[in-house]
């Protein structure tokens, strides 16, 4: 099991890092670990407002594979030029889950999981989901 700590990506511009602080370690089965982007985020916008991650996992029903739910949210914040308090407009949400049987090698366990998530940072993918729409 891995230990909790911050998380640092690279932003859109390929160069720049960003840092997800770790706010709470997972408590067990079905409790989150937690990450929220504070670094890089203006002062004042509220934390509820900003970048988050959780990371959850447990047995499925029959306890033959773990699950792993991610849950991904980045608010819009736009700040009211009158009052300057901040109001989310809309936020962009990943949530997934993928099973990871129990029965299976490591090494294929391994390999199947580092080649999904490989994928998943791929550039073509990430243009798909960015501009919505599959490759064509």
């Amino acid at each position: 099991m891995p230990t909790m700590a911050s998380i640092t990506v690279k932003k859109f511009d390929g160069v720049t890092d960003i840092i997800y602080d770790n706010l709470a370690a997972s408590g067990g089965d079905s409790s989150p670990a937690v990450w929220r982007q504070d670094t890089g985020s203006a002062t004042a916008l509220p934390v509820g407002l900003r970048n988050t991650l959780k990371l959850a996992t447990m047995w499925n029903g029959p306890k033959t594979a773990r699950q792993v739910k991610f849950s991904f949210a980045a608010p819009y914040a736009v700040q009211d030029s009158t009052t300057t308090l901040y109001q989310a407009k809309d936020r962009v949400v990943f949530e997934g889950i993928m099973t990871v049987p129990q029965a299976i090698p490591a090494n294929n366990i391994n390999e199947a999981c580092y080649q999904f998530l490989n994928l998943m940072a791929a550039t073509l993918v990430k243009q798909a989901v960015a501009s919505g729409y599959a490759p064509s």
